[in-house]
């Protein structure tokens, strides 16, 4: 895989999985990953064959491998895939890290345009809370462990350096 050592150098994964690849006819996404197996929609690769975006996405999922999904990290999952997408320069006109207000925490591209700044803001954050998702040690103190600032503090600065 042409990107895996970069997404694992973003994702803070020094030992890369073996991503297994299928073409999947039946399916309701675009893609999916279950484990380190990466399953692509041939119905929308077909129509979108320069999607290499949406592959980034699957891969960061596959080598990141997150045990732990659910509603209090879901989120920061996909955002964190989405992020890797945006920094590798692969965004589409129909997925681009973009500012909603109120929407930092909602998941893939606006949690993603979140990490950009919180990355830019406290270096090397997203890498950190990555290895924390990966190792199943991220918790509700992550972000004041990482940045000193509490989550809610986190995105309320995201929000007032949008609106300014």
């Amino acid at each position: 895989m042409t990107y895996g050592p970069r997404i694992g150098e973003l994702l803070g994964r020094d030992e890369l999985p073996a991503v297994r690849i299928h073409v999947a006819r039946h399916g309701s996404g675009a893609a999916w990953t279950n484990g380190s197996d990466v399953y692509l929609s041939s119905r929308w690769f077909a129509a979108h064959p320069d999607d290499v975006g949406g592959c980034l996405h699957e891969f960061a999922h596959a080598i990141m491998r997150a045990p732990t999904y659910d509603d209090g990290t879901a989120w920061l999952i996909e955002g964190i895939a989405d992020y890797v997408r945006d920094i590798l320069g692969h965004s589409a006109s129909w997925t681009f890290a973009h500012h909603e207000p109120g929407k930092a925490t909602a998941g893939y591209q606006t949690t993603a345009h979140f990490l950009i700044w919180l990355d830019a803001t406290v270096p090397g954050a997203v890498r950190t809370l990555s290895q924390r998702l990966a190792d199943d040690t991220y918790t509700g103190t992550s972000f004041i462990e990482i940045t000193g600032r509490s989550l809610e503090a986190c995105v309320g600065e995201y929000e007032a350096a949008q609106a300014g």
